[in-house]
């Protein structure tokens, strides 16, 4: 282990002591409040890539898959708590690694603690080092590189440490290339002040970084051909099968949205500004502030100025490339991209305590404990109220959201069933209890994309119409009951469907589009939980809003069937329902689609209702949806002008080409 001079004469004893509490205080800090179950976001799919030693989603993460999967070998905890505990100690060493740069860029131990206790504890970073996601092994990496060519440049001569750092960089490409990318501008000026003694090196070191990030890319092409049962896309057969899964091509919808424009973008930056100022506590932002004037203010340019540019690749560059809606959900999706940015701010808040520490008054100055004391007293300040602060948000050791959810779902589901599941917040929490924890073996999943599972019907990227052809050859020749969650066209079939709530099973001997329905205690139980329940993150209340949507579904169902011994069985229920703008919305888009004029009264009292219940999270597609129904009902009511109106205002808010209002529009306006 190597440390490093800096100001106040640290000893190598009490340098060590400073890193090891950099690195355990966090790690103690994740240990306590990480969760001991599945949760959402990727965490089921990360976990059962590690368990299974498989394939992760695009590009792949065979970094984080392998250490993750080591991490399992433990002979303690569940392999969701240890998947979670990997992650820890890896934002745990990140922390460690920014304590080593802030040394590095002249801190003495006690302001370089603090950047690292401050990173820690920052309310971004800390959620993400507490379940299964790649993006402390990104900062890890990260701060582990520019750590090496910040040392690098006083000892320009040292082959190994330029080698190292070239391996670094390589194996974080091997993790997640994009971030790692964006930041290669600031890490070669950092590397700047040592050039002249480097282009004899240059083509070893070129040939370390590309053989470092190929190597864990090599291993996961050769154990996708061993087709473990996680592989996101199975099999990677040839080279375009491999760009395809490294670039990303696949997410091309996804990071880039056709409604954002440059209002989006600066809603995005003003939001990024705003998490900047408090992922390190007010104080400690002005602190940075001040640390990255003293940089520029001592002529440190190249010191000042890689960390500004990597601070902005990682943010606001990245802000503008990706085109991202501006909404809770995308918010939620961005919030971890950035977390070398703030790793970057902390950095410089180390520099901004020790420049003001060298700048007390000559009296205080002179003594060194007093020197100390008062930047440890700061620093434990601004600590503490970063943990205070941001515990709640972050303590998921209670969370117990997907296991409930994955309970319900297979209590519902009879011996032998066959389910089809639709996207992540699916495929990763049932598969995670069903191939991972082995609940209800005798269940099959089954992804109806074809990701995922290594039991896929077809390859992702198979045509629409023969995934259609081979579901329904399956669905029609399965003697095994089938359930499946998404809309009905989804799951191609010849027969009827029968709709428990939360879940549709196919009736084989039913007429085609014949529907019925049952109501389960259980389900009903759950919907009830899920209005009283308050998600702990985004994610949660994605997913929860979802299932309302869905269970309001059901009841608009059970509302369109007239059926009086059905309608008092959910009267309490569909009163319930009234208190949930999703609940209320899925009973709309019911009884508009498959109601008559006599439900014209109760869809627009219940659109009225749903109306006072739209809040300022509210995305803009589902913001353009609601305008869209409002606009049907008029529509529907004989007022055509006030219904375009309405579809118009629509497009305007959300401008995508799924936006139903384009082809209401195209349907009334000649």
């Amino acid at each position: 282990m190597m440390f490093f001079p800096s100001p106040g004469k640290a000893t190598r004893l009490g340098d060590g002591l400073a890193l090891a509490a950099a690195v355990l205080v966090p790690l103690l800090l994740y240990g306590l409040t990480l969760p001991r179950t599945v949760v959402l976001e990727d965490d089921g799919l990360f976990l059962m890539a590690g368990a299974h030693l498989g394939v992760a989603h695009p590009p792949g993460y065979p970094l984080y898959t392998l250490l993750c999967h080591l991490v399992t070998w433990l002979p303690f905890g569940t392999v969701a708590f240890l998947g979670h505990l990997s992650s820890a100690i890896l934002g745990a060493l990140a922390c460690g690694g920014v304590y080593l740069c802030a040394r590095l860029l002249q801190a003495a131990p006690v302001p370089a603690v603090t950047a690292a206790w401050l990173f820690a504890a920052s309310e971004h970073v800390w959620a993400q080092a507490i379940i299964a996601e790649v993006y402390t092994l990104n900062a890890l990496l990260f701060f582990a590189t520019y750590g090496l060519i910040l040392y690098g440049v006083r000892h320009p001569a040292r082959s190994r440490l330029w080698m190292a750092a070239a391996a670094g960089y390589g194996l974080s490409l091997a993790n997640h290339w994009p971030l790692m990318g964006l930041a290669l501008p600031g890490l070669l000026l950092a590397v700047l002040p040592a050039w002249k003694s480097l282009p004899v090196k240059l083509p070893k070191l070129v040939a370390v970084s590309l053989v470092s990030a190929a190597l864990p890319y090599a291993w996961m092409v050769v154990r996708s051909w061993q087709e473990p049962f996680i592989s996101f896309y199975g099999p990677i057969t040839d080279w375009e099968a491999f760009w395809y899964y490294v670039s990303r091509s696949g997410y091309s919808k996804v990071d880039v949205s056709p409604s954002a424009d440059w209002g989006d973008r600066l809603a995005f930056l003003g939001w990024f500004g705003n998490e900047v100022i408090w992922q390190v506590t007010l104080p400690g932002f002005a602190l940075a502030a001040l640390g990255l004037y003293a940089l520029f203010r001592c002529r440190r340019y190249t010191e000042a100025g890689s960390g500004l540019l990597v601070f902005l690749g990682n943010s606001a560059v990245l802000i503008v490339l990706l085109r991202f809606d501006f909404d809770d959900y995308n918010v939620s999706v961005f919030r971890p991209y950035s977390l070398v940015s703030y790793g970057i701010v902390s950095l410089w808040l180390a520099v901004g305590l020790q420049f003001l520490l060298d700048r007390l008054p000559t009296g205080l100055r002179t003594g060194p404990w007093v020197r100390t004391g008062a930047a440890a007293l700061a620093g434990l300040g601004m600590v503490a109220y970063s943990v205070q602060a941001n515990w709640g948000l972050n303590d998921r050791s209670g969370s117990d959201f997907s296991e409930r959810y994955s309970e319900v779902m297979f209590d519902l589901l009879p011996q032998d069933a066959v389910l089809f599941v639709f996207g992540d917040s699916e495929i990763g929490p049932l598969g995670y209890y069903r191939f991972v924890e082995q609940r209800r073996p005798d269940v099959t999943l089954l992804s109806a994309q074809g990701l995922v599972y290594g039991n896929r019907l077809y390859r992702p990227r198979t045509s629409d119409r023969r995934k259609a052809e081979a579901l329904r050859r399956f669905v029609n020749e399965t003697d095994r009951p089938v359930f499946y969650t998404i809309e009905d066209e989804k799951i191609p079939h010849d027969g009827g469907s029968r709709r428990h709530g939360f879940v549709k099973e196919v009736i084989r001997e039913g007429a085609p589009g014949a529907m019925e329905l049952r109501i389960q205690p259980q389900a009903e139980h759950y919907f009830e939980e899920l209005l009283n329940r308050q998600p702990v993150d985004s994610w949660e209340r994605f997913r929860r809003h979802k299932l309302l949507y869905l269970y309001g579904e059901h009841l608009g169902y059970a509302v369109l069937s007239g059926n009086a011994e059905l309608l008092e069985r959910t009267r309490r229920t569909l009163a319930l329902a009234r208190r949930s703008f999703f609940s209320l919305i899925g009973m709309v888009e019911v009884l508009l689609n498959h109601g008559n004029r006599s439900h014209l009264a109760q869809i627009d009292e219940w659109l009225q209702e749903a109306d006072h219940m739209q809040d300022e999270i509210m995305s803009k597609e589902r913001m353009a949806r609601f305008l869209y129904l409002k606009g049907f009902l008029r529509y529907r009511l004989g007022r055509a002008e006030e219904a375009v109106a309405l579809f118009r205002k629509s497009l305007a808010i959300y401008p995508h080409p799924d936006n139903a209002s384009i082809m209401a529009l195209k349907q009334i306006v000649p």
